[in-house]
C-alpha cells in the first residue's frame, strides 16, 4: 500500500514529460460509485498523528500507508490539506515574501492558493503520481461579474491537475478547504465537488493561463473545445450546488443581461422537484425590490424567473433553492447581475411569495387531482375569477386574497368557496387593479391548522366598485 505501488513512469520534474493534457474520459461519477466511498480514507487522513507531519515525505508515506490506489491516496492527501491548512486572508502575503514551499506549508499551517498547490503537488511527487500545477484567473470570493480579464493582468490562482486511472482530473485544495466571508475572514468549510470537479464545471471559475501563452494554456482546461478568455469572462458564475444539482441557465449563461422593461430567465432542472426563491436589490439603493420579480413553473423541469422593476438601473438577482421539500434551509445558487435600460409607465408590484405559484409539493396527498394548479397565472375579466378545482376526495378548504401592495379588509369578503362533486368551485372578486394572490389551504390531518395547497397569481387590470363583493363560505380568516 506505499508509494513503491504507485506509476513511476512520469514525474512534473522528472526525465519523462508529463501526459499531455487531454479531456478525461471517465469523470468523478465514474470514478465514486457510493457517497461514503472515502469514508475510510478520509477518517484515516483526519487521525494523521503529529508524529507523521514534521515532513512532506513523512506525511506522504504515513497517508498513502492508509491507501489502496492512487485514487484514494490523492484523497488522502487532499482531505488532509483541506482540514489542516488555512488561507491566509492578510492582502501584505506576497509582499512579505513568504515561503509557499510544501515544506512552509507544512509548518506554517497557513498559506495562499500557491501553497495548497505545491503541498498537494509534493505529496503527489513522493508518490510519482503525476501533477501538474496550474495558474491562471478565477472568479474568487470578491469577484466582480462585471470584469472584464485580459492577458494584460497577471494571473492571481493557482490549483491541480493530478493523472490517475489514465486521465487528467482537477483538484482545488484552496476552495476545497473553505471560502472567504464579506469581511475578508476565511471560513473553515469543507468542499467535496473541489476534488475531481468537471472540467465543463471548472472552466466556469477557473482559467488556465500559464507562460504568457494562451494555446499552451488553452489545453489545460481538459475540454474538447476550449473556452475564449472573453467567454470566460461573460459566463454566469454558479455555486458550487448549483452544478452538484445539475442546474443549467438554459436562457442566459452570462453573468450580466442588459434589457428593457421585462426579463425572462429560464432555468432547467433534472430532479422531480426544484424550489427557487429569488432576491432583488438595486446598486446604491436600500430599498427592497423583491415584488418585482416573479418565479413560475413551466414544463418540461424548468423554472422561470421573470423580472420587471420600476426604476432603471443596475440589479443584483440572487438565486437560492433547495431540492428537498422536508429541508427548510436554502441553498446560495448564483448571482446575475442586471441592467435595466427602460421600464415601463405603469409596474405591478408581484404579491409576496416564496418560490413559483402552482401547487405546493404535497397537493396531492391533499386531496387535489394532479392537473390542479398546473395554470398558476389567471387573468380577470370584469374584475373577478370563476374556475373549478378537481378533488380526489372530500376536503376541508379555505381560501385567502391578497393584494401586492394593498391591505384588503377580510370583512369585504371577496372570495366564495363552494364543495361540489369531485371538485372545489372558486369565486373571486378585485377591487383594484394590480396583482393578487389566490390561496387555496386545507385542513391538516388530525389536526386544527389549515396550510397552503395552491397559490394562484391573478392579475386585474381595471377598478371595480367596492360594493360588488360576494358572499363568503369558508373564509380564511389570519
Amino acid at each position: 500500500m506505499g508509494c513503491t505501488q504507485s506509476s513511476n513512469k512520469y514525474t512534473e520534474d522528472g526525465d519523462l514529460p508529463l501526459p499531455p493534457p487531454r479531456p478525461p474520459r471517465k469523470l468523478k461519477r465514474d470514478l465514486v460509485k457510493r457517497e461514503d466511498q472515502f469514508k475510510a480514507i478520509d477518517e484515516y487522513a483526519l487521525k494523521t498523528p503529529r508524529s507523521a507531519e514534521l515532513s512532506v515525505t513523512a506525511l506522504s508515506a504515513h497517508l498513502v500507508n492508509g491507501a489502496k490506489s492512487d485514487l484514494e491516496r490523492i484523497r488522502a492527501f487532499y482531505r488532509w490539506i483541506t482540514h489542516n491548512i488555512r488561507y491566509d486572508t492578510r492582502s501584505d502575503f506576497h509582499d512579505r515574501n513568504i515561503d509557499t514551499s510544501g515544506a512552509a506549508v507544512l509548518r506554517m499551517r497557513s498559506t495562499v492558493c500557491i501553497g495548497y498547490a505545491n503541498l498537494f503537488a509534493e505529496l503527489c511527487r513522493e508518490c510519482k503520481i503525476p501533477v501538474k500545477i496550474v495558474s491562471g484567473y478565477s472568479k474568487s470570493f470578491n469577484y466582480d461579474p462585471e470584469r472584464v480579464f485580459t492577458t494584460r493582468e497577471t494571473p492571481e490562482h493557482a490549483w491541480n491537475a493530478v493523472y490517475i486511472h489514465g486521465n487528467w482530473q482537477f483538484v482545488e485544495c484552496t476552495w476545497g478547504a473553505g471560502s472567504i466571508d464579506e469581511r475578508g475572514a476565511f471560513i473553515k468549510n469543507f468542499s467535496d465537488f473541489h476534488f475531481l470537479t468537471k472540467p465543463s464545471h471548472f472552466i466556469v471559475t477557473h482559467f488556465p493561463y500559464m507562460d504568457n501563452d494562451m494555446s499552451k494554456s488553452q489545453p489545460w482546461q481538459l475540454l474538447p473545445n476550449p473556452l475564449s478568455l472573453e467567454t470566460f469572462s461573460k459566463r454566469l458564475k454558479g455555486f458550487s450546488q448549483m452544478y452538484v444539482w445539475n442546474l443549467k441557465p438554459i436562457s442566459h449563461p452570462d453573468g450580466v443581461v442588459t434589457f428593457s422593461r421585462k426579463l425572462d430567465l429560464t432555468i432547467q432542472y433534472p430532479s422531480s422537484y426544484f424550489f427557487v426563491v429569488a432576491r432583488l436589490s438595486k446598486k446604491f439603493s436600500t430599498r427592497n425590490f423583491d415584488q418585482y420579480v416573479l418565479v413560475e413553473n413551466l414544463s418540461g423541469n424548468k423554472i422561470r424567473i421573470r423580472v420587471t422593476p420600476s426604476e432603471k438601473g443596475t440589479y443584483t438577482l440572487k438565486l437560492f433553492g433547495r431540492t428537498d421539500p422536508a429541508i427548510e434551509e436554502l441553498t446560495a445558487l448564483t448571482n446575475y447581475v442586471l441592467k435595466c435600460e427602460e421600464v415601463d409607465s405603469e409596474v405591478f408590484a408581484f404579491p409576496s411569495h416564496q418560490g413559483p405559484f402552482g401547487s405546493y409539493h404535497d397537493y396531492t396527498e391533499a386531496g387535489f387531482h394532479s392537473s390542479a394548479g398546473k395554470k398558476a397565472f389567471l387573468q380577470s375579466k370584469s374584475g373577478k375569477v370563476d374556475f373549478s378545482i378537481k378533488t380526489t376526495k372530500i376536503v376541508d378548504a379555505v381560501a385567502k386574497l391578497e393584494h401586492a401592495t394593498k391591505n384588503l379588509n377580510l370583512s369585504d369578503n371577496y372570495t366564495l368557496l363552494e364543495r361540489e362533486k369531485g371538485q372545489l368551485h372558486l369565486k373571486a372578486k378585485f377591487p383594484s387593479k394590480g396583482y393578487y394572490k389566490l390561496s387555496v389551504f386545507t385542513k391538516n390531518e388530525n389536526a386544527e391548522t389549515f396550510s397552503p395547497r395552491i397559490a394562484y397569481l391573478v392579475f386585474c387590470g381595471e377598478d371595480y366598485p367596492k360594493s360588488d363583493h360576494a358572499p363568503v363560505i369558508l373564509l380564511f380568516f389570519f
